[in-house]
């Protein structure tokens, strides 16, 4: 661990990633992971999906979570998309530019490398080769395949996901971090997809701008993640736990380090840990 770790009373928001974190490769919820969950709302803690995912992707979870009373939320598409579950309403929006999104495909065009845009819940694409029909089956999003990216996206898009090789993507990486600069975040959510997200939005910028909505504290907040997008809010948190499959990187900058994987329930490991655990104490202490 890199930092100090900052253990509070009660942590009254949890932020989860999706894949690699909450979900095994199965692609569903553990029992264990669904009942650490529910007990940590019912001791007063807000639980909130925090994804690269569409909103339209996550919502069979949120509604097996039962996340779906007015007051609490989702943030998908990697922070640039709060929705308030109850009704579905967007609370927070940031997109990336048409500009930003030509400069894109100019970069891409001679790399063997898919460009995925996304507007609403739409996923915009100009071909399904393999790589892409592999994220479709993964995400369950329904593709809209249009001729020419540049013309499809009218104004902005909520944000880009460059699918391919991973040696490509950090050559194409390496290439436009320069303009990339205060213009946009960059990261890689897995090994092949490298995103991009405005720059006013990320993981971390959404869990603290929805804390602040809800009047909680940034040092009661506590996230649980894996891969490089989950950097900016497991640094953002006064809990930033890693899944044990994180990546090492993602590992240093944590607070805590979970000893089971997303495969065996690292997320109820966490909630157990710092939120009954605590709870239970606090109980006991009380009675003395």
């Amino acid at each position: 661990m890199s930092r100090q770790r900052r253990i509070v009373t009660m942590y009254k928001l949890i932020a989860i990633d999706m894949d690699d974190t909450l979900l095994g490769t199965d692609l569903k919820i553990s029992g264990i992971n669904y009942d650490a969950i529910q007990k940590a709302r019912k001791v007063g803690a807000q639980v909130v999906i925090c994804s690269g995912r569409s909103t339209d992707s996550l919502w069979p979870y949120i509604k097996e979570l039962d996340l779906v009373r007015p007051g609490e939320y989702t943030i998908s598409y990697n922070g640039a998309v709060i929705v308030e579950n109850g009704n579905r309403k967007k609370v927070f929006y940031r997109g990336i530019s048409k500009e930003f999104i030509e400069y894109i495909l100019r970069i891409t065009k001679d790399w063997d490398v898919d460009v995925q845009l996304y507007e609403e819940d739409d996923l915009i694409i100009e071909k399904i080769t393999d790589r892409v029909q592999e994220y479709i089956a993964m995400t369950g999003m329904k593709p809209r395949q249009v001729k020419d990216l540049r013309t499809a996206v009218k104004e902005d898009t909520i944000k880009i996901l460059i699918n391919g090789e991973h040696e490509v993507l950090e050559e194409i990486a390496t290439k436009i971090k320069p303009w990339t600069e205060r213009k946009a975040h960059m990261f890689f959510s897995k090994p092949n997809y490298l995103e991009l997200v405005n720059v006013e939005a990320n993981k971390g910028l959404a869990v603290l701008h929805l804390a602040k909505e809800l009047g909680i504290k940034q040092e009661e907040i506590m996230t649980i993640g894996d891969s490089f997008n989950d950097l900016y809010m497991i640094e953002a948190a006064g809990m930033g736990v890693a899944v044990a499959n994180a990546h090492k990187d993602i590992q240093k900058v944590a607070d805590y380090v979970t000893q089971n994987t997303h495969e065996n329930h690292a997320v109820a490991e966490a909630i157990q840990k710092f939120i009954l655990d605590n709870k239970n104490k606090r109980k006991e202490e009380r009675k003395l």
